[in-house]
């Protein structure tokens, strides 16, 4: 008499991560997951430190817009630089918009920063306007230079 084999989950049969690895929605998933989990993460802790809706509000909108743009770029086949160009774009001028709101409750923010947080971890550019606003600019200067890279791409062929 033969001992049954024990039943395996579903789907990891053998070779199921190339599967995974190779599924076609891979890559939508990692640049939404990669979009919008760090402006979400931000937005809400920062709404948190500083008891204000702005922030968590403007993580909503710029999630929202981006989740559109990426599905709208995929959509019309955009190849991937001008698609993480204009993505970059958008990032930027939400960084923008994240430093203005930012400044607008400076003050309240830091105080909630060091409020909740230990003071080794405490530093001041970490609620600085500033520093948004120089990510904005690095994700402004990467996302022109994706989008001259594919165009420069484009017209060797």
């Amino acid at each position: 008499m033969a001992m049954a084999q024990p039943a395996r989950p579903a789907g990891r049969g053998p070779g199921w991560a190339s599967r995974i690895w190779s599924h076609p929605l891979l890559p939508w998933y990692a640049a939404l997951l990669g979009g919008i989990l760090p402006v979400l993460l931000l937005g809400f802790l920062y709404s948190a430190l500083a008891d204000r809706l702005e922030f968590a509000g403007w993580a909503l909108l710029l999630a929202a817009l981006y989740t559109a743009a990426l599905r709208q770029g995929m959509q019309a086949g955009w190849p991937a630089p001008r698609l993480a160009g204009a993505l970059a774009l958008l990032l930027a001028a939400g960084a923008a918009a994240f430093a203005w709101i930012e400044r607008t409750h400076h003050e309240i923010l830091d105080l909630g920063y060091r409020a909740v947080l230990p003071e080794e971890i405490y530093f001041p550019a970490a609620t600085s306007p500033r520093a948004a606003a120089a990510a904005a600019g690095a994700l402004a200067a990467a996302g022109m230079a994706m989008l001259a890279a594919g165009w420069l791409s484009r017209r060797r062929r």
